[in-house]
């Protein structure tokens, strides 16, 4: 699909969100706000006291707690307004979520972690639990505005010999007025020695119309809730095998992002759109991956089927601590330096064929 198809198509249809974690649309008119909107984590319930096993698994992952029997639950929380998006502002460690609209059938409980939200879709109810600790902070809540108008294609630009044709910030909504989602600060400059492959645990069903809002909505959450200068990706990548641009700076050059606590500087990070705790990525999102790696770690003069030694900044989801090293291959994924289960069971499989897909194309 083109990018001029994408933005002229974005301008046209008003494309209802269908998300992972809840199983249907609001019928509530969408709020007119632009910003995103918060509200205290209320007071959660203790199911169950934790035992000497739980305390010792949950010690063993950074105290994340993804493992285990729930021992905290949420009591249902009406948002004030609609809400596409929405997760605990800040907040690194492992929580579920599931959501509803008013009062009907809740959707699946989903996982969250390492900054990243979940996707609900126009919800209005929203629910939480948690494997480790009493669920405490600040709500943050993301409405994507589906009737804003996106800027539109820009003009084509001169490409390197193998770059991707990749969606562009302006066309995913990070510079429009209302809502968009522009750096807080000039973005700096690493070395990039591998790459990082994530999930964002979002719904494997959207349109490609949607998927700008999708990435907006990451955005937003990572800007405004978390703090982060911008997006935490350098890419993302959708179903069809789109690949967008990330975090503000340059595809080309080695912007540091927010995506690996520990060794951002010295990786670039690509995020599947989609939940692949399960589900196998599509071949169209496989190619994307390779596509862009390839091309990334080219440029960079990095080996596809290498290895390297990075120097952990240290950070509370960080396995190694601060100035020791950790050897890893070229291509890895999220959990392989970090406490976290991403890039999901089902793509973290395909890691070692991407690899060698990778290499393949760089030879």
């Amino acid at each position: 699909m083109t990018l001029r198809r994408i933005a002229s198509t974005l301008l046209l249809a008003a494309a209802a969100l269908v998300w992972a974690v809840t199983p249907a649309l609001s019928s509530q008119p969408r709020a007119r706000a632009t910003a995103d909107f918060e509200q205290p984590v209320p007071p959660s319930v203790r199911l169950r006291a934790a035992t000497p096993r739980n305390l010792e698994r949950a010690a063993a992952h950074g105290g994340y707690g993804a493992h285990g029997p729930v021992l905290y639950r949420s009591e249902p929380i009406a948002a004030p307004h609609r809400f596409d998006l929405a997760g605990i502002a800040g907040n690194l460690h492992a929580y579920e979520y599931r959501a509803r609209v008013s009062g009907g059938d809740w959707g699946r409980w989903t996982e969250a972690d390492n900054g990243d939200p979940v996707y609900t879709g126009g919800s209005d109810e929203l629910q939480i639990r948690s494997r480790s600790r009493p669920i405490r902070g600040t709500l943050h809540y993301v409405d994507v505005e589906r009737d804003t108008a996106f800027a539109g294609a820009e003009a084509p630009a001169a490409r390197a010999a193998g770059e991707p044709d990749f969606v562009a910030r302006r066309e995913w909504g990070a510079k429009q007025k209302r809502g968009g989602c522009e750096p807080r600060d000039r973005p700096d400059m690493g070395r990039i020695k591998a790459g990082v492959i994530h999930h964002t645990v979002s719904t494997n069903t959207y349109s490609e119309t949607e998927v700008p809002g999708i990435v907006l909505g990451i955005c937003r959450f990572h800007r405004n809730g978390n703090g982060w200068d911008d997006i935490g990706y350098n890419a993302l990548v959708d179903r069809f095998g789109n690949v967008y641009q990330g975090r503000a700076g340059g595809m080309s050059r080695p912007v540091i992002g927010a995506h690996a606590e520990g060794v951002n500087t010295q990786t670039t990070g690509v995020a599947a759109i989609g939940d692949f705790t399960r589900k196998k990525p599509s071949k169209e999102l496989q190619r994307g991956i390779v596509q862009y790696l390839a091309w990334k770690l080219d440029i960079s003069e990095v080996p596809a089927e290498g290895s390297t030694f990075l120097k952990s900044t240290g950070g509370e989801s960080q396995k190694t601590p601060k100035g020791e090293r950790i050897k890893v291959k070229t291509i890895f994924n999220h959990g392989t330096t970090n406490y976290t289960a991403c890039a999901g069971a089902a793509l973290n499989k395909l890691v070692p064929r991407i690899r060698e897909k990778v290499a393949r194309k760089i030879g």
